[in-house]
C-alpha cells in the first residue's frame, strides 16, 4: 500500500472491519478469521468482489438517510447481498472450510452493524442518521433487555424460532424474521423510554465489563 493513498476513511475501515470480524466470529458452527469476516463485508456492496474504497463509499450513502425506513431497507439489501447464493461467497466459504447453512442473517447483521458503530461512532449523538443504525445483537443484549423489561422482550412470537435455554433468541441463528422483530422492540423500548437513536439500547451491554 502507498502510504500517500492512506486517509481516514482507510484507517476507519480497517479497525471497523477487524472490530467486527473478531465480534461476530462467536457461533461454535462457524467462527471465521478477520480476512473472511472482510471479505463477506465486501460482499454488502453488490454481492460480488469489490474493494474497500469501493465499500466505504457504499457505506457513507447513509448519511444522507431522512428515516429510519430508509436505513431499514438499505440495511436489509446489504444483509442480503452479504448472503446472496452467488459464486463469490460460496468460493469464500470453501476457502475457509465453512458451511454457508452456518451462515446466519444474525450472524451476518452483527459483522454489519458493528462495522457500522465503529466507522460512524463520531456521530452518534450528534447527527440524524447515526440514530437509525442497529445495534448489534447478541445474547449478552438480549439477557439484560429481557431482564430490564420481560413483558417486551418476551420473545413468544410465532416468529421467534431459535430460542435458548436462557429464553431469549440465538443470534447466532436468527433468521430474517426474527432478526427483524428484535430491532422493532428495540424501537418500542427506545420510544416508552422517551429517547432517540438505537444505538442508546447499547446503555444494557455488559460485554465491556
Amino acid at each position: 500500500m502507498n502510504i500517500s493513498s492512506y486517509n481516514l476513511d482507510l484507517h476507519k475501515h480497517i479497525l471497523a472491519r477487524w472490530a467486527a470480524s473478531r465480534a461476530a466470529s462467536q457461533s461454535k458452527n462457524f467462527k471465521f478469521k478477520v480476512k473472511l469476516g472482510a471479505e463477506l463485508l465486501l460482499l454488502g456492496e453488490k454481492g460480488s468482489a469489490t474493494n474497500d474504497e469501493n465499500f466505504t463509499e457504499y457505506i457513507k450513502q447513509i448519511k444522507h438517510f431522512n428515516t429510519q425506513d430508509d436505513f431499514d431497507s438499505w440495511h436489509h439489501q446489504t444483509i442480503k447481498n452479504m448472503r446472496s447464493d452467488s459464486n463469490k461467497l460460496r468460493e469464500l466459504l470453501d476457502e475457509h472450510n465453512k458451511l454457508q447453512k452456518h451462515y446466519s442473517y444474525g450472524i451476518a447483521a452483527k459483522i454489519l452493524n458493528c462495522y457500522l458503530k465503529v466507522f460512524f461512532l463520531e456521530f452518534f449523538g450528534n447527527q440524524e442518521f447515526a440514530d437509525f443504525i442497529h445495534p448489534p445483537v447478541d445474547a449478552l443484549l438480549l439477557k439484560a433487555l429481557k431482564k430490564e423489561d420481560n413483558e417486551l422482550f418476551t420473545f413468544k412470537s410465532k416468529i421467534f424460532k431459535n430460542i435458548s435455554a436462557q429464553k431469549i433468541p440465538k443470534w447466532t441463528e436468527i433468521n430474517e424474521n426474527e432478526y427483524k422483530g428484535i430491532v422493532n422492540l428495540m424501537k418500542k423500548f427506545i420510544s416508552s423510554r422517551n429517547q432517540n437513536g438505537l444505538w442508546k439500547i447499547e446503555s444494557f451491554w455488559v460485554g465491556h465489563q
